[in-house]
């Protein structure tokens, strides 16, 4: 398999469902036939147990030596979904990346294309900070998707995303472009979330997409039980969101 689409999902603030993005759209892609990667790179380890494995089990992360990627990956509860789980060793990860010299792109090094030919998505989560993590994941990736939660406070993450996507592009990763912005927790009864969006396709009217992923008590029970909103929930407005925001994203060039 052929042309591996590498997708960061970032942003700086917490709270804006950066995981449970990552989760269930890499579920969704994998569920509609396409192989799917899912990367945590987040030490909490929250899409790893989302997923069945158990983030305190001890053993190597992607950036410890003598380790090759493809031992690191294993099966995840969702059939066509690979995950490479976050563990206990990768919190200590950005104390030794601050060590090396080309610390920035030590994941892309470790993780080169043809190692990830047999699935046609990649999705890296990232911890949400600023931190060498986040900038390994996207100096590794193709696109980056940036979730915002529908809040006015929300809107200033953005611009911290765009300045670190900005540098990585500028520094190590020229190719790395801005798939978009998914609009999460939005209650449609809720004039103020509908503003948020709003004010957000005024500043960037070709990078919201069209999908946006409403507030749902679903996909806030689904992690207890191990599986994506798709397998937990598929009748609910959770996984049909999901499933929209993964065809949107397949139909992109």
């Amino acid at each position: 398999m052929t042309d591996t689409r590498v997708i960061a999902i970032a942003n700086h603030k917490g709270g804006a469902a950066k995981t449970t993005t990552a989760v269930n759209l890499a579920a969704s892609l994998a569920q509609d036939g396409r192989p799917t990667l899912l990367i945590d790179l987040d030490p909490q380890g929250n899409a790893s147990a989302w997923l069945g494995a158990d983030a305190g089990t001890a053993g190597p992360s992607v950036f410890d030596p003598g380790h090759p990627f493809g031992s690191l990956v294993r099966a995840s509860s969702v059939a066509g979904l690979a995950l490479l789980p976050a563990v206990p060793s990768l919190a200590e990860a950005e104390r030794r990346l601050a060590q090396d010299r080309s610390a920035e792109t030590l994941l892309s090094r470790l993780m080169p294309r043809a190692a990830l030919a047999e699935w046609r998505y990649v999705i890296i989560d990232t911890p949400p900070a600023r931190g060498l993590l986040t900038i390994n994941a996207l100096a590794a990736a193709d696109r980056s998707l940036v979730p915002v939660e529908a809040h006015i406070m929300a809107l200033t993450g953005v611009v911290q995303i765009l300045g670190t996507i900005r540098l990585v592009q500028e520094s190590c990763n020229p190719a790395l472009s801005l798939l978009g912005f998914v609009v999460c927790r939005f209650n449609t009864r809720n004039r103020h979330c509908a503003e948020v969006r709003e004010r957000l396709a005024a500043k960037f009217p070709r990078q919201v997409l069209n999908t946006v992923v409403r507030e749902n008590i679903r996909l806030a029970e689904a992690p207890s039980f191990g599986v994506p909103i798709a397998a937990y929930a598929p009748s609910s407005t959770g996984a049909a969101d999901y499933r929209a925001l993964a065809a949107e994203i397949v139909a992109m060039p």
